[in-house]
């Protein structure tokens, strides 16, 4: 015996199964729909003034889950969540305050740890070892007036620079 569901004028009877298929269906749409403009991307931020971020230094802004760090090529920047599970990394120096705390934590080496599965990842954010072979993706770095801007919601390659003073 095949279940059916009647329509409310009574014309048309359609299968259970057909019926479910196709209300599942419009709310996958409708989430993925959400998805493409519900969420705003997230807000550029300040990361400082230039003269606070000598070459060879990364620094941790917690609370925008980001490190900014400056080698020989210029300003770059990269998220603080694992790429395997989105575990925030672990980010410290002896010393130095444990992330995630909302503190801004420096690092000479800019190595990361992820504590939920033990991946670690070099000051570019490329893997070092672990179980992800995904680096943690970079975002745009702008610099004017003496201030570097960090815009999280502007993903760009690993490579990517920002000079200027």
């Amino acid at each position: 015996m095949v279940e059916s569901v009647a329509m409310r004028d009574g014309a048309k009877r359609v299968e259970r199964r057909t019926f479910l298929c196709v209300m599942g269906a419009a709310g996958v749409a409708a989430s993925a729909m959400a998805g493409c403009g519900g969420d705003d991307p997230p807000a550029p931020f300040s990361a400082g003034r230039v003269a606070d971020h000598p070459v060879g230094v990364w620094k941790l802004f917690a609370g925008q889950q980001v490190i900014v760090g400056r080698d020989a090529g210029g300003y770059f920047a990269y998220s603080t969540r694992c790429t395997h599970q989105g575990t925030p990394v672990e980010f410290r120096q002896p010393g130095e305050c444990a992330a995630p705390t909302g503190c801004t934590a420096v690092s000479t080496t800019g190595i990361t740890r992820c504590p939920a599965h033990f991946t670690t990842y070099d000051g570019n954010g490329t893997v070092i070892t672990g179980s992800t072979g995904v680096p943690l993706p970079h975002y745009q770095v702008t610099v004017a007036g003496g201030e570097i801007t960090v815009n999280p919601g502007a993903v760009v390659t690993a490579d990517v620079r920002a000079t200027g003073a």
